[in-house]
């Protein structure tokens, strides 16, 4: 029986900011961090091997802050650190395909300043098998397999907060994993996203009602404000759980009639619910099906949407 074996990689990614030499390290840079490459393997059968990797990588972010005495200010950026590490376990061997066993994504945030790194503001961890690190977003990836489709759980990086889980392509509005929505102004945005079956996260992502096939979730840049299951009847989920949807999410008012990802309200010092109110949210799954939620006052409002015959829309807690 072979035996287990690791092989351990530590490289150094420097991170450098402007500052005062008596801030600076001895070989002249102002902060500086390691991170660990791991690989092992274990025999579990004749010719299969569970085969675990820990691929740990730095990346920097920045964005404008909606939190703490900075917000909203002018010119006003958050800039931080963030250490993600990918742990992948996988059987595999030459006498079979490679099956995923568990992906989990860790990601460590640290401010940066002109003093250099600080002390961890947060800890995101999540099932998943890839990371992205796109501004004031944490984007984790669950692959799909066959039918199913890929989906990504996004995190703020300002809270560390869970905001949505999301399916679809990228959309003109930014979105760096799936297809949202998009609503902003001088001081407030907001997001909506979709997330659809079938994924390989259906049974966390969908949970809380029965036959629900589409989450909606309106959030802001920190935290989520609104989850809302849409229930189908069992004839439209079918035998196989198949769905053949192609979903869009859109957004329309009276001064953008035409639904887009996108909508700027070129608004200054009023609240979020005098600012998003009168828009038309609008989810088509295909050429005969599409719902339609009114936003008014910052709040999606349920009991008015227009949905195809027997579906029905459950909110529930964040």
């Amino acid at each position: 029986m072979p035996r287990s074996a690791l092989l351990a990689a530590t490289f150094l990614a420097p991170v450098l900011l402007l500052a005062s030499a008596s801030t600076l390290l001895a070989d002249g840079e102002l902060a500086k961090d390691s991170a660990e490459a791991t690989f092992s393997t274990t025999p579990v059968g004749d010719g299969v091997y569970q085969v675990t990797t820990v691929n740990s990588r730095f990346e920097t972010d920045f964005f404008p802050p909606t939190l703490g005495p900075n917000a909203h200010a002018k010119d006003a950026i958050v800039y931080q650190l963030v250490k993600i590490e990918e742990t992948h376990v996988n059987k595999e061997g030459p006498a079979i395909d490679s099956e995923r066993v568990s992906g989990k994504i860790k990601a460590t945030v640290y401010p940066l300043d002109q003093t250099g790194k600080g002390p961890a503001k947060f800890t995101i961890e999540a099932d998943g098998d890839e990371s992205t690190v796109d501004g004031a977003y944490l984007s984790v990836t669950r692959y799909g397999c066959c039918v199913e489709l890929a989906t990504h759980a996004v995190y703020s990086l300002e809270s560390g907060k869970y905001l949505f889980n999301a399916t679809g392509g990228n959309s003109e509005s930014g979105a760096p994993s799936g297809q949202w929505a998009t609503l902003d102004s001088h001081l407030f945005d907001r997001i909506i996203a979709y997330h659809t079956a079938p994924t390989e996260m259906d049974d966390v992502v969908l949970k809380g009602a029965d036959n629900a096939a589409i989450v909606i979730t309106y959030a802001s840049q920190t935290e989520p404000l609104q989850r809302v299951l849409v229930t189908v009847p069992k004839d439209v989920m079918g035998s196989d759980g198949m769905i053949n949807w192609l979903p869009k999410i859109e957004v329309s008012n009276k001064a953008f009639p035409k639904p887009s990802d996108h909508i700027w309200f070129d608004k200054t010092g009023a609240d979020a619910a005098t600012t998003f109110t009168d828009i038309a949210v609008r989810l088509t799954l295909d050429a005969k099906t599409k719902l339609t939620i009114p936003l008014n006052g910052d709040k999606l409002l349920l009991d008015k949407a227009k949905l195809p015959k027997g579906w029905a829309l459950v909110e529930v807690p964040l």
